[in-house]
């Protein structure tokens, strides 16, 4: 067995240990908007630049995005088997990838009474899942704006193993 075999074989153990189905710095995005997602906008900018966020044009919800880290975007209804968006509120899902770094949260809404309706409390109006630290999770129960700084990074598996594969470089040249 090679030596980049054995790394690569101890980096899968690592991961199915962990039961992570997210890569290292990969992270889940998801908001809970209320029924009247018109009011609302989200940004999240990272310190390096790269951006993601949704604001409402006519009838539509934009999501954007700067970078290549959004790999995937969702948008439905709350409860997929309601009729309406009024019982439980919006979803709106983003999937990262490779987005390291340190993030800014803004939360908007222009009606100022928060992301809280009807069946919607506004607790967990914006929560973000992954290798992360910071305001994880964010309500906005009330006003005009909340927000709060996340940070994304690699799983510390990851890096013990950019470790070990810079004991076998070293070992080589010895």
């Amino acid at each position: 067995m090679s030596k980049r075999f054995a790394l690569s074989a101890a980096g899968m153990a690592a991961t199915a240990m962990t039961g992570s189905a997210l890569a290292d710095g990969d992270a889940v995005v998801t908001v809970h908007g209320d029924a009247y997602l018109g009011e609302a906008s989200l940004t999240m900018v990272s310190s390096g630049g790269n951006a993601l966020g949704f604001f409402i044009s006519g009838n539509s919800v934009i999501a954007t995005s700067s970078g290549s880290i959004v790999q995937d975007f969702l948008f439905e209804n709350w409860n997929p088997s309601a009729s309406s968006a009024y019982t439980s509120g919006y979803r709106l899902e983003w999937l990262l990838t490779d987005a390291t770094g340190d993030y800014t949260i803004s939360m908007l809404d222009t009606y100022g009474d928060g992301w809280a309706w009807a069946n919607v409390s506004g607790a967990d109006a914006f929560v973000i899942n992954g290798d992360v630290s910071g305001d994880t999770t964010i309500g906005f129960s009330s006003g005009a704006s909340a927000g709060g700084n996340v940070r994304i990074t690699p799983a510390p598996g990851a890096l013990a193993l950019l470790g070990l594969a810079g004991l076998a470089g070293r070992r080589k040249r010895s």
